[in-house]
């Protein structure tokens, strides 16, 4: 028996070698070897019946011979090629039921038909490697129901004896003999392939069980080394140790980050495993996104000294991407390359643009990976171990990732290594068209709902539809890839630097500013100081956008007056809300600002800098309130502003207008005198500015309903001299 399996393990290895390349699954792999193994039988089978019928002169089976052995070479180069099998196996049973049952009819039925219904026998016990409960019952009920109608029409069939009874005996006998040999032929081979699967999924749980521990002793290690670190020099500078804190505090953040990382890895890899993990399209110039995330990647091979090179072969090319994964696959591999990779090594992306796919390769030439290893790399919690690796460290867990985001989207990954020269991943993504570039589609219906929500409340300057963007940022990648991502909902204007950003916003004064930290000339921290400390500007919200995430940055960013601090590589979607939300929280200024009452004392730095503009503005118009020519172009001479930097900013605080304004103080002032003073209708018109009788009468009716006679009687009527 060990001789019998030691063929069919030899028969296995032989098929491994022919299929091996196709990359199938377990059960997919298994059906392939089954099926091309039972045409190879049949047809030689087939081969020797037809050889027994022409030797007994029996055409009509050498005829069916003839018709099924082309049949079964067919079937079996679509068993080679085909990638599911379960379909094709299906359809293949039941047409060797109905090619056999046509030459039973044509031989005149079941007991003349040397024994060909076998044949129909052996389709329904081979559907056991469908695994498919459903299309096991669905042949084995079309086989039955055949095989009754043969006997139920055997009358009405037109041949009634195409092989006299000793070729009919003699064909019988070779068809059972021919059947039996199948049938425990192939038991044997399906007991030696669960046998193997077996052995296998055995073998599976060991190297599972091993990973799991490889896995907890990599995390155990990945997380004592920074905490031991952080630990240490947070207890030197407990007690007392000042020397080189800056340096202490630089490494406790950047442990610190590491941890940030490893637990944001197993987070996302949770995700993908219960399918918690979505992908979100956009559609947009994936080229400058791709050279922003290489760009962030910089900074931390800067520290190594190395050598970072980008190469396109298009400058612009348009297609449906998820930002955030993509961000996260080439980060992955960029920060494996460069993590590899020696001091004074070179790490370069290409990015090529075909038709139907894009293909993303890191290179680097760092340790490389040994051949016997790179077919792993992709496991969860799989690590190749050897000094250089233990050297660099790493959970096991980036690859594993990558892996699964970039099956997420549809796409490939693959390797290519020579050990101690290079390393080369190439991710293929599918080229799609399907999200058009003016829909922006987020996926996101509560975001979007709110985000049209705020944008539809608030009265536009210029576009009815949209407010307006400055974004200062001295990378023409990042402003290529936010200008995609926000044109739709905002007029984009773009600076180049601080100085630039904070000329340009005194000239437009925008709705919302998105502001770089790192720029040449002014940088972020000082244009949002600038911009917080000028009246003309002090209202628009600052959200600063910057690599630099340590909480000292953060904190003098907020310190400057920022109103929100994102860390890159920011999610398109999170800038969106926070932008949505800042401005959502400058229309509950509305209330404060727009009626021209006084104002409550507020401890808000924001809003302090805003009250006190709001109150010198009311002075001025307070003192010119008798001039009948005191208009806008007067206010603003009197605040040192351009009619459109004030027009703006009343807008963004009030959603009115300075004009509106300015009417509104000089009726509640003539609503004041009419209910307190002495004064009649003309003299009050007069005192506040208004020499025609006719206008500030309709003004006045305008802003509170009623005529400012009508306003007087009521006073009279109710006799008492408080406002009603």
């Amino acid at each position: 028996m060990s001789s019998t399996f030691l063929f069919f393990d030899k028969l296995d290895a032989k098929l491994e070698g022919i299929i091996g390349r196709q990359h199938l699954s377990y059960t997919e792999e298994v059906a392939k070897k089954y099926m091309l193994t039972q045409g190879a039988v049949a047809i030689t089978g087939l081969s020797m019946v037809l050889v027994l019928s022409w030797i007994i002169g029996a055409k009509m089976l050498a005829e069916f011979c003839l018709v099924y052995i082309p049949f079964m070479f067919v079937a079996s180069y679509l068993f080679f090629r085909a990638r599911k099998m379960s379909l094709l196996i299906f359809v293949f049973k039941i047409a060797m039921i109905l090619i056999s049952s046509i030459y039973i009819i044509r031989m005149g039925g079941l007991l003349t038909c040397g024994g060909l219904f076998l044949f129909s026998i052996q389709a329904v016990t081979s559907t056991v490697i469908l695994r498919d409960l459903r299309k096991i019952i669905t042949v084995s009920i079309i086989f039955a129901v055949v095989m009754i109608l043969l006997v139920v029409f055997e009358p009405l069939f037109p041949v009634r004896y195409a092989l006299n009874p000793q070729q009919n005996a003699i064909a019988f006998a070779a068809s059972i003999v021919l059947i039996t040999g199948y049938i425990f032929f192939f038991s044997l081979y399906a007991t030696n392939l669960y046998a193997k699967q077996e052995q296998r999924e055995t073998q599976r749980q060991k190297e599972l069980n091993d990973a799991k521990t490889r896995l907890y002793t990599n995390i155990t290690h990945e997380f004592r080394t920074p905490l031991t670190v952080i630990l240490g020099l947070a207890d030197t500078v407990k007690f007392g140790q000042q020397n080189h804190i800056e340096q202490k505090m630089d490494t406790i953040i950047r442990n610190g980050k590491n941890l940030l990382q490893l637990v944001d890895q197993m987070l996302d890899l949770s995700k993908v495993e219960s399918g918690k993990l979505s992908v979100d399209m956009i559609h947009a110039n994936i080229i400058p996104f791709l050279k922003y995330i290489f760009q962030l990647q910089e900074f931390y091979a800067e520290e190594k000294c190395i050598n970072m090179s980008f190469f396109s072969d298009n400058l612009s090319y348009e297609l449906d991407f998820d930002p955030e994964k993509t961000a996260a696959v080439v980060g992955n591999l960029l920060n494996n390359a460069i993590k590899y990779t020696s001091e004074g090594g070179n790490v370069q992306m290409k990015v090529m643009a075909r038709s139907d796919s894009l293909y993303l390769e890191v290179c680097d030439d760092g340790i490389g990976i040994p051949s016997e290893k790179m077919e792993r790399i992709f496991d969860r919690f799989y690590q190749v171990d050897d000094k250089n690796t233990r050297k660099a460290g790493g959970a096991g867990i980036g690859l594993a990732l990558t892996r699964e985001l970039v099956n997420l989207m549809n796409g490939t990954i693959s390797v290519k290594s020579i050990a101690g020269e290079e390393t080369v991943f190439t991710v293929q993504l599918p080229v799609r068209h399907e999200f058009k570039k003016a829909e922006f589609n987020l996926h996101k219906q509560t975001l979007e709902s709110e985000t049209n929500d705020t944008f539809n409340d608030v009265a536009e300057i210029g576009d009815g539809a949209k407010k307006r963007l400055e974004i200062v940022e001295d990378n023409t990648d990042v402003v290529a890839y936010m200008k995609a991502c926000y044109e739709r909902h905002f007029h984009i204007f773009v600076a180049k630097d601080g100085w630039e950003g904070y000329k340009l916003a005194l000239d437009e004064v925008p709705d919302i500013i998105v502001s770089d930290v790192m720029m040449p000339g002014m940088d972020g921290f000082e244009l949002c100081r600038k911009l917080k400390n000028d009246y003309r500007t002090s209202h628009i919200p600052v959200i600063l956008l910057t690599a630099k995430a340590d909480i000292t940055s953060r904190i003098e960013g907020l310190e400057q007056g920022a109103d929100a601090y994102v860390v890159k590589p920011f999610n398109q979607l999170e800038l969106l809300v926070r932008m949505q939300k800042l401005l959502e929280l400058r229309r509950n200024l509305f209330r404060r600002y727009s009626n021209g009452n006084g104002m409550e004392f507020s401890s808000d730095p924001i809003i302090q800098r805003e009250d006190a503009f709001f109150k010198r503005l009311n002075e001025s118009i307070n003192k010119n309130l008798g001039d009948e020519h005191y208009d806008i172009h007067k206010l603003c001479e009197d605040m040192a502003m351009s009619k459109s930097q004030l027009y703006r900013k009343f807008k963004a605080l009030t959603n009115q207008s300075a004009a509106k304004y300015i009417r509104q103080v000089r009726m509640k002032k003539a609503r004041e005198l009419l209910q307190t003073s002495n004064m009649n209708i003309t003299e009050v018109g007069y005192e506040v500015g208004m020499k025609s009788l006719s206008t500030f009468s309709q003004l006045f009716k305008d802003e509170f309903g009623e005529s400012p006679r009508q306003f007087l009687n009521h006073q009279k009527v109710n006799g008492n001299g408080k406002l009603q």
